[in-house]
């Protein structure tokens, strides 16, 4: 489990580091409204309730609203056609459909799912689709439970009291909802309390130093401080005592170590299994999809259904070797707890074999001076109480050697993983090839699978990397745990020499052969404890050479990742100076459609026209407008005059009414000056007039608006000088259109260029992970450096040292415990020294004489060593902690233009709603129409025109509203103005980090619910992508101005296919939905390259490492995501 106690919408795991840098941008294309993943495979009941007419082709429209990807597709291809095609779907397609969904809801649940619901997706998957309809149903539930239960109890098992207690009250309870409380929320409390109790536990046997660095902690309270203090700063202390750590608080360390690396090592067993799994399933997959379509070939529908489960199999590959990354990444983990395990294992060897050796000299002073008695009985005393800790220390070291063997094994199975990965998708790129006619599907199939495969390629060298520092760590763990049996040994023996010595002292028994005896044994003793020591610093290296190919293995990704950004920044700067009515959202191809209808209407031919005017509202199906989007849905649904008269009236009324809408959003988000312009359009009687606002009027509307957003750019002493050069051109030029090409175009490439001198400044001077970060924004957006150069170079410069603290206090650590060991081998010496006069060697004595001052040195150079690191990590923590304050300057600036936007974002939300509202009544209203004329009887020309004429009505009731709406939010905006305020103030959210809107429910009992969820989902898309284009919204005095639309859309994608992504990306059925919500995932792949998203629960219940790589992701993720922290909540 992740181990940092703080709760933060940002908090991620190791794997996300880097990768989220370059990944965050494509998040925007995600509203915050999506509450669930899976979409209903749903049984076309259609008729009351829908607002569709109760016929086959309504059934046909409401299987597509509320089914899963397979079902959508096949309902779309029979919508477009004739009769026969709709019944033939009813009858036959929409079951096959619907089974296809269901085994895909299963199949993506094995990246996430724990070892009793594999079982079962297993089993369920083996008997067919009735066993997957029941595990669907209701059979998840018992299995689910029982990986929660495992979840806990692994907790348990490993973790301090605070955990263990809460975990037992989960268990206790035992449901679904407790468990998983604890697992995402109660965990991280109960390890906030552990910690503080760890550091109270250190204090109260703390040398000088340490009770300073500990007190410290404490009085800071804060969980960060505390960890901070448990992670470096007590070794930092302990590296500035002048007396060494004692044993028993080595042993602490060595056991907590210990546990802690059992924890990690459990967790990456998990996720290995998961990743073998899902991939193995992944390659049947991708198998079975290559055979249909070698089958297929030429019949288009089949070929097309091969592609997409090719396409899916493929998915299912990236996400298995996401998973499988996760693996390696969290063994590597276990093996850095295990690490550190073994480092303080060997300091408590070296600290037992000194005892030993102390014990030794002291038996050999007594043989011959009975006045070194008591002192032999105390010393003898000393090493029996470091024998019995040494072997508590051996047996947790054992314990960490086992943790580390089985994470070799887990990132070998990780590796495996990632092979088998790399041939589904290899089998889903084959399958692509064989997909005959159905090119674009083919297309898409192609692309999943190369991005499969480069996952499983990292998956193969992260796994690779993780078992070499797993065997190290491994090696370490086993040279210090029979480094400590034997000091253990030794201590034993050299007490009980000691005891003797006292029983007889200055008696002179045998004394030169005694002497002798116990010389080498000390010699052999302090030797092993130095090999332990060595052992240690080599795995230390091994460490950092780890965390560098890990690192730079992240930039490699992130790389890519950022040019793909870049490449997408460019297409939306470029559309977000194109006109944003609705008709111009159409494709080319719906245009071309639509045109060969009206001209085969107008050439006499009925039954072509309405045959080609029903492809058309077919590929309406997933418009961004909702009333756009509802007028196809209804034309498809009814007759053929519903068709015609989509294609005369219902179709330009519902485009007209879209414009009006976002009209209306306009309003509520800019200035009064376009707002009121907005109203006045709203209000005018020429139906053009919302048309003509959007393309020209608002551009005018704001033009003084952007005129003083030049103004600003150029009073800014911050601002780079290509930013103030295109500010003066613009105002020299002085037109509302260079204005407005400034503010959404010309402003964003001169930014870049400014932005792109900071980077390299920082490429070529910064610390690793800055270095790191540079790379990659180089290569990406010029949204994701201006939010780098603003606020991310900060805290990548606090990872910076911080990750130098770190490294600087465990080599302090070692560094004392080679102090140490070099104390061990000096009173060895002397112990020899002794022996050697005993028998009269003068000559061997002079020897050891001189080897015990090289030892001296030896020790004072380590404790020198020591020092010099702490000096070092206490500088690093100082810069740290400088950078962390400048980061929170930004990150307060930050805030205020979050939550502007998030108000903005907020206002599209509830506009995008009412806006479904509307549309939904307008077809209810039309389906009542038609169908109370059906039952007149009469024709069905008269019931379209009856539908059509209670759709007129219902329109113009909604554009009253409209009209009032729009007015008031003018005057609202002027209000604000006049008292110097901007609207966001009046949302109760003060941080702009609200993560879900509330305005839909997170459940949903009915398939209704769920198809108007998604249908706001989409027109939210669509309006607050047309509000940047159009007004350049979120303004105030607090937002920074940074870039105008092309740097917003980076957060909030205008890419044409969003709304389809929203509404098919959710690739499951409605059975599924609430196992996927049990499971405690939701995944949506379309987006996120093909490796899958898991939001909320899932990835809190992924295992990361507490290493300061992880917080990469989070300084990133803050840095990028810049106005548009409301998708923030789904990196949770």
């Amino acid at each position: 489990m992740p181990e940092n106690p703080r709760k933060s919408p940002l908090t991620l795991s190791r794997r996300q580091a880097l990768t989220v840098f370059a990944g965050v941008v494509a998040v925007g294309s995600l509203p915050s409204c999506l509450p669930v993943a899976s979409r209903p495979a749903f049984a076309a009941d259609g008729g009351e309730g829908t607002g569709l007419p109760d016929t086959e082709r309504g059934q046909a429209v409401w299987a597509f609203k509320t089914g899963g990807k397979t079902v959508r597709a096949a309902a779309a291809a029979a919508l477009a056609g004739t009769a026969a095609d709709v019944s033939g779907f009813l009858t036959g397609g929409l079951a096959v459909a619907v089974a296809e969904d269901n085994r895909f809801a299963l199949f993506s649940s094995l990246p996430f799912a724990g070892r009793a619901v594999r079982d079962s997706i297993g089993t369920a998957l083996g008997n067919g689709g009735n066993a997957v309809s029941a595990f669907l149903q209701d059979g998840y539930e018992t299995p689910v439970r029982e990986d929660l239960r495992v979840d806990v109890l692994t907790l348990q098992n490993n973790s301090g009291s605070a955990v263990r207690r809460e975990a037992a009250e989960a268990l206790a309870t035992g449901t679904t909802e407790a468990m998983r409380t604890f697992l995402e929320e109660g965990q991280f409390t109960a390890l906030a309390e552990d910690e503080r109790l760890e550091v109270l536990s250190i204090l109260a046997t703390a040398s000088p130093q340490v009770q300073v660095y500990a007190q410290r902690a404490l009085d800071d309270g804060s969980p960060e401080a505390i960890r901070q203090f448990l992670v470096s700063g007590q070794y930092i202390a302990r590296a500035r005592d002048e007396e060494n750590a004692t044993i028993d608080q080595l042993v602490e360390i060595v056991e907590k170590e210990g546990r802690r690396a059992a924890l990690k090592t459990e967790q990456a067993v998990d996720l290995s299994d998961k990743a073998v799994a899902a991939a193995e399933k992944a390659k049947e997959a991708a198998l079975t999809a290559k055979a249909e379509a070698e089958a297929a070939q030429d019949d288009v529908e089949r070929s097309a259904r091969a592609a997409n489960k090719a396409a899916r199999a493929a998915k299912g590959a990236g996400q298995a070797a996401a998973t499988a990354v996760s693996a390696s990444n969290t063994a590597q983990t276990a093996s850095q707890r295990a690490a550190k395990a073994a480092q303080a294992a060997a300091s408590a060897a070296a600290a037992a074999g000194r005892a030993a050796n102390r014990a030794y000299r002291a038996s050999i002073a007594a043989s011959s001076d009975a006045s070194a008695a008591s002192a032999a009985r105390a010393a003898a005393e000393g090493a029996r109480n470091a024998a019995a800790r040494a072997r508590s220390a051996a047996t947790a070291a054992g314990h960490a050697e086992t943790a580390s063997n089985q994470a070799v094994a887990a990132s070998s199975a990780a590796a495996g993983a990632a092979t088998h990965a790399a041939q589904a998708a290899q089998a889903s790129a084959d399958a692509a090839a064989a997909s005959g006619a159905a090119q674009s599907e083919a297309a898409a199939a192609r692309q999943a699978a190369e991005e499969a495969g480069v996952a499983a390629a990292r998956a193969t060298r992260a796994a690779g990397t993780a078992r070499t520092l797993a065997g190290r760590a491994a090696s370490a763990a086993r040279v210090a745990r029979n480094a400590a049996n034997s000091a253990a040994d030794h201590a034993e023996n050299a007490a009980d020499a000691a005891e003797e010595a006292a029983e007889h002292a200055g008696e002179a028994i045998d004394f030169a052969n005694r002497s002798t005896a116990a010389a080498e044994a000390a010699v052999e003793a302090a030797g092993l404890a130095y090999d332990a020591v060595v052992e240690a610093q080599e795995v230390e290296a091994a460490a950092r050479v780890a965390e560098e190919e890990q690192l730079a293995e992240d930039t490699r990704d992130g790389v890519e990742r950022a040019r793909g950004e870049a490449e997408t920044e460019a297409e939306q700067a470029q559309r977000a100076t194109t006109v944003q009515t609705q008709a111009a959202l159409m494709s080319d191809e719906i245009r071309d459609l639509i045109a060969a209808a009206e001209a085969a209407l107008a050439e006499g031919d009925t039954d072509r026209g309405i045959a080609t005017g029903r492809q058309a509202a077919a590929k309406l199906l997933t418009a961004l407008g909702s009333w756009t989007r509802e007028a196809a849905e209804f034309a498809l649904a009814g007759a053929d005059e519903d068709v015609l008269n989509w294609l005369d009236t219902d179709r330009r009324l519902a485009q007209q009414q879209d414009d009006r809408e976002t009209l209306v959003l306009v309003a509520k988000a800019t200035n009064s000056d376009v707002a009121f312009a907005a109203a006045d359009a709203l209000a005018s009687d020429d139906s053009d007039a919302p048309r003509e606002f959007l393309e020209r009027g608002a551009m005018l509307a704001a033009a003084e608006d952007n005129r003083v957003k030049a103004f600003r750019v150029l009073a800014d002493d911050d601002r780079g000088p290509a930013a103030r050069a295109a500010a003066e051109a613009a105002l020299n030029d002085g037109s509302a259109e260079a204005l407005h090409r400034f503010v959404m175009v010309e402003l964003a490439e001169a930014v870049k260029e400014d932005d792109e001198v900071e980077v390299l400044r920082i490429l070529e001077s910064g610390g690793p992970y800055s270095r790191a970060a540079a790379e990659i924004v180089l290569e990406g957006s010029s949204s994701m450096r201006r939010a780098f150069v603003e606020k991310g170079q900060h805290t990548a410069a606090q990872l910076d040292h911080d990750h130098a603290t770190h490294v600087s206090s465990i080599r302090a650590a070692i560094a004392q415990a080679a102090k140490t060991a070099s104390q061990a081998l000096e009173d060895a010496a002397r112990a020899s020294e002794a022996a050697a006069r005993a028998r009269d060697a003068a000559a061997e004595a002079a020897e050891w004489a001189d080897r015990a001052q090289g030892y001296a040195a030896d020790a004072g150079r380590s404790a020198a060593e020591a020092a010099d690191n702490a000096d070092a990590a206490d500088r690093s923590a100082a810069d740290a902690a400088a950078s962390a304050r400048t980061a929170e300057q930004a990150a307060a600036v930050a805030r205020e233009a979050r939550r502007s936007a998030n108000f903005s974002a907020k206002q599209a939300l509830l506009s995008a709603g009412e806006a479904v509202r509307f549309a939904s009544q307008a077809q209810a209203s039309a389906a009542s129409a038609h169908d109370a004329a059906t039952r007149a009887g009469q024709d069905a020309a008269a019931a379209a025109a009856a539908a059509s004429g209670a759709r007129a009505e219902a329109t113009r009731l909604a554009q009253q509203e409209e009209a009032a709406a729009a007015q008031e939010a003018a005057e609202n905006a002027r209000r604000h103005e006049e008292a110097g305020t901007v609207p966001a103030d009046d949302d109760p959210d003060t941080t702009g980090d609200t993560r879900f809107f509330g305005f839909i429910p997170e459940d949903f009992s009915d398939p209704r619910d769920w198809s108007a969820a998604l249908g706001e989902c989409s027109t939210w898309i669509g309006g607050i992508g047309t509000l940047v284009a159009v007004a350049a919204p979120f303004t105030g005095p607090y937002v920074p101005f940074v870039g105008g639309a092309a740097a917003f859309i980076g957060s909030i994608s205008l890419a044409a296919g969003a709304a389809s992504t929203v509404t098919a990306g959710f690739g499951y059925g409605w059975n599924s939905k609430q196992f996927h919500t049990a499971l405690g995932t939701t995944a949506i792949s379309a987006l996120f390259f093909g490796q899958g998203r898991v939001i909320n629960s899932v990835m809190k219940r992924f295992p990361g490492g507490n290493t300061i790589g992880e917080k990469v992701g989070v300084a990133i993720h803050e840095a990028a995501t810049g106005t548009a922290s409301f998708v923030a909540g789904l990196f949770a």
